[in-house]
């Protein structure tokens, strides 16, 4: 009897210390301490003008942002050779950017670059296999990343001719 009543009041008293750790943990806001405050409002101050709320939109809009720059045809002298592609990473973008290009008939990758920062560029190319003479529709897709994780933050593409002469 002692004992059933031991294993009782332990039990009640576990499941008090239980739901008090649980009630803190809900007061607190979750895991790890962070909680939203109680009296914060959803949107924004009543007092801000409309001009202010578009003036935040836009900075975050532009924050986003980023900026391509490829030449419009790539000229190779001949099949295998390089090209001048100009691939630019322009000064005022937020983002590292890795640019692929893939030709439009079939979707094949022939060219990949790696990271290029912010204020650099790429003069020229070598593309992955040596395409025959002619003008070949391609998609030069930037893909930006995140300056410190480098994570995919976002793409943007153009089109482009690889224009491949006899040589």
């Amino acid at each position: 009897r002692r004992r059933r009543a031991r294993i009782g009041a332990a039990a009640g008293v576990a499941a008090v210390l239980l739901a008090a750790a649980g009630f803190a943990l809900w007061l607190s806001g979750g895991a790890g301490g962070f909680g939203y405050d109680p009296s914060s409002q959803a949107g924004q101050v009543p007092t801000k003008t409309p001009e202010e709320m578009q003036a935040e939109l836009d900075r975050m809009v532009e924050e986003g942002m980023f900026n391509i720059s490829i030449a419009s045809t790539v000229d190779f002298p001949a099949p295998g050779e390089p090209g001048t592609a100009y691939i630019e990473n322009v000064p005022a973008n937020r983002y590292d950017m890795q640019v692929s290009i893939a030709l439009d008939g079939t979707g094949e990758t022939v060219y990949e670059s790696g990271a290029v920062a912010p204020g650099n560029y790429i003069e020229c190319i070598r593309l992955n296999k040596a395409l025959a003479p002619g003008n070949h529709a391609a998609t030069a897709t930037f893909t930006a990343l995140d300056r410190d994780t480098h994570e995919k933050v976002g793409q943007a593409a153009a089109r482009v001719t690889l224009a491949v002469r006899e040589g």
